[in-house]
């Protein structure tokens, strides 16, 4: 009992390394150690607020890999078909 008591303390820390983590970049980047409100619901929305913006961050990183990637296939394409464009017309027509 005491190994599988182990390895659940060991899951739920690797669990709170990622959160306190994320909580750590929002105090770094996204400005959550400068929170000056005063009243509990403006200090919930700008916690809301802030969370947000990570959330927006990382699906505008997502959407910049995608059309990254989209755009190079694109340009691939439009390569070969150039390419492939090329070596027929440079053909003799049938007579």
């Amino acid at each position: 009992m005491v190994a599988a008591e182990k390895k659940q303390f060991a899951d739920d820390q690797r669990q709170r390394n990622v959160v306190e983590g994320k909580i750590g970049q929002g105090k770094r980047h996204y400005g959550l150690a400068l929170i000056r409100e005063k009243l509990a619901i403006t200090q919930g929305l700008t916690i809301a607020m802030n969370v947000l913006v990570m959330n927006l961050a990382k699906l505008l990183e997502l959407l910049f890999v995608l059309l990254a990637c989209w755009l190079y296939l694109l340009m691939a394409n439009s390569s070969a078909w150039k390419s492939e464009t090329a070596l027929f017309s440079n053909q003799p027509a049938a007579a």
